[in-house]
């Protein structure tokens, strides 16, 4: 089972984002196999984006998007005690479910 899924928020643990006073967001998108993961208002990148026939972005000009971060660097934020946590997972009949750490408050 996997500890973190797309739409969890999650706390930056290490690296340049820790920092930053806003360094919690949630998981866009998860890379397995880089171990990398996107985090919605941190790690920016500025693309310069060519005037084309893309839909999105017809004009072209400077397009901030969502960097990736190490999955090791961040930890899931509880939803109940609302503190960076661990993250356990907990047989309950034949569903597996996750589990904080600290407060042991059932996750999904």
């Amino acid at each position: 089972m996997q500890k973190l899924k797309v739409g969890d928020t999650v706390q930056v643990t290490s690296g340049a984002e820790r920092t930053q006073k806003a360094n919690r967001g949630k998981i866009l998108a998860i890379d397995r196999e880089a171990n990398r993961v996107r985090v919605e208002g941190l790690r920016l990148i500025k693309r310069h984006v060519k005037k084309g026939r893309d839909r999105a972005n017809p004009e072209g000009g400077i397009v901030e998007t969502a960097g990736t971060i190490a999955l090791a660097s961040v930890s899931l934020v509880c939803p109940k005690c609302d503190k960076a946590t661990r993250v356990g997972v907990k047989v309950d009949g034949e569903k597996k479910k996750r589990f904080c750490k600290k407060c042991e408050a059932t996750i999904d």
